[in-house]
């Protein structure tokens, strides 16, 4: 499909339907664009960035982490934390798993990695005793009650 360019009023439209529509119906609004032909760049991260921003004033980052942490030891300076474990103690605290690594990344509380220009804030870890196999985990820096305050978070 050939992308069409569209005028300065349409545009002016887009912007106004995006800025005035409640977050739970973008959803709704992409898929009617993408339908339309019209590829707005850009659209999914300034969703995912208002959620981030919506989510870091839910979040009180050290309850979370110590939370998430309780009971569990360190090794190699982070704590690992299965994704599927990190996703389902996201969900029952009612926040957004990818949104929670997001903000956790950007205090530096989570190991991340880069992977073709985009960075994964899951990291894959070898398992000697797994019968060499690896999976995959968000990795909590065992600091990360200094990493938080340099951050400027809680």
């Amino acid at each position: 499909m050939e992308k069409e360019s569209i005028d300065i009023k349409t545009a002016i439209q887009i912007a106004k339907i995006v800025v005035t529509v409640p977050e739970e119906r973008m959803p709704i609004i992409w898929d009617i664009f993408k339908q339309a032909g019209l590829d707005i760049g850009g659209i999914d991260e300034m969703a995912e960035w208002k959620s981030l921003t919506k989510q870091a004033f839910l979040i009180d980052t050290g309850k979370f982490l110590e939370g998430i942490t309780a009971g569990k030891e360190p090794v190699s300076g982070e704590y690992r934390i299965a994704v599927s474990d990190f996703n389902e103690y996201c969900t029952r605290q009612k926040l957004s798993p990818r949104c929670t690594r997001k903000h956790l990344a950007g205090l530096e509380a989570i190991r991340t990695i880069k992977s073709n220009g985009k960075i994964d804030y899951t990291c894959t870890v070898y398992e000697a005793e797994k019968n060499a196999s690896s999976s995959r985990y968000v990795c909590i820096f065992s600091d990360w009650k200094e990493r938080i305050k340099r951050g400027g978070a809680d």
